[in-house]
């Protein structure tokens, strides 16, 4: 991106002002089909004074130089480095706000909080350890996720967990699901009201509805980390702002795509079949307030998933659409 940013920087740079204007002497008339006009013997310059040359503009390069390209790849590098650590850093103070607060709710002693900081220490320097400029180095953070999760948390914990604990955690996790469902409702029900005006009693209604959709979307969520909101989280980007399920439809799209082109299909293809499974989303989300909402408000609301449902993925959907379809010749 820093290249491509560089080289359009360079390409679109404005031109001297002397490239643009008409040359000294040129007039309307010099640049007709008839025969070209003569300097009064006024206007030739006076021997000795400055004369005043045409400026030579020098062609923009359409490339970029070896220094150039060594100077982009250094500051993507640096800046890959400070995401890197960004990333770990909001990684290490989530799971301490967990420790912190598990260790409140469950009166955890000395020995089990030091045993959940261990625990965090070593994952935290595997995450340290990825190279984010490695592609090798970064095949490895899809176990890793895996590892850094509130249940490998929890799993760390129970062997010594008291009889008492063990009830206290049960209640804990319930409150923490509630809160969850609570916050994903009134999150949707926020971005709602922003698109459609409610009418008399259709506010309640709708949370209700809301919450039981967000109660089993809680409930069928995985227990691993997204690894796209592991790298993005904390830096101001909605990754799925309504709730589409975007990552997992292109997961699961890309995957598909990969099989497909084995047998010779295209992106296009891909995207297409990406599109129509958010497009589904997005009818069942609208058919989901059906019974509350009036046809006008229905419209509304599916306007406004379809023109920003898909965030920052709408651009990959573009580009995928944007792609060079047709089959791989044999």
């Amino acid at each position: 991106m820093l290249l491509l940013g560089f080289a359009l920087g360079w390409l679109v740079k404005p031109l001297p002002a002397a490239a643009v204007a008409a040359p000294a002497g040129v007039t309307a008339s010099s640049k007709s089909s008839g025969p070209a006009t003569v300097k009064a013997p006024e206007e030739i310059p006076v021997p000795g004074k400055h004369i005043q040359r045409e400026a030579v503009v020098k062609k923009p390069s359409d490339k970029l130089t070896s220094e150039q390209m060594d100077k982009a790849m250094d500051q993507g590098k640096k800046m890959q480095e400070e995401m890197s650590k960004a990333m770990v850093k909001r990684q290490r103070d989530k799971f301490e706000q967990q420790i912190s607060t598990l260790t409140e709710n469950l009166n955890l002693s000395a020995d089990q909080k030091g045993k959940l900081t261990t625990w965090l220490d070593d994952g935290m320097k595997k995450l340290e350890g990825l190279d984010f400029t490695d592609p090798k180095s970064m095949t490895n953070l899809p176990e890793l996720s895996k590892l850094l999760t509130d249940k490998a948390l929890e799993d760390q914990l129970a062997p010594s967990l008291t009889d008492d604990q063990k009830a206290a955690l049960v209640e804990f996790k319930d409150r923490e699901h509630r809160s969850k469902v609570d916050t994903a409702a009134l999150k949707s029900l926020s971005k709602l009201q922003g698109v459609v005006r409610f009418e008399d009693g259709q506010r309640d209604e709708v949370y209700k509805l809301l919450a039981q959709a967000a109660e089993t979307r809680v409930a069928e969520e995985s227990p691993v980390q997204d690894m796209t909101a592991m790298l993005t989280e904390g830096m101001g980007i909605e990754m799925d702002p309504y709730d589409l399920g975007i990552q997992q439809a292109l997961t699961d799209s890309m995957m598909d795509s990969a099989t497909r082109q084995e047998a010779g299909g295209d992106q296009k293809k891909t995207a297409q079949k990406l599109r129509e499974t958010i497009d589904k989303r997005i009818n069942a989300k609208v058919d989901l307030l059906r019974p509350v909402l009036n046809e006008k408000q229905l419209e509304q609301y599916r306007n406004e998933l379809k023109s920003k449902g898909l965030g920052i993925y709408g651009t990959v959907l573009s580009g995928m659409e944007a792609g060079q379809g047709g089959e791989r010749k044999k």
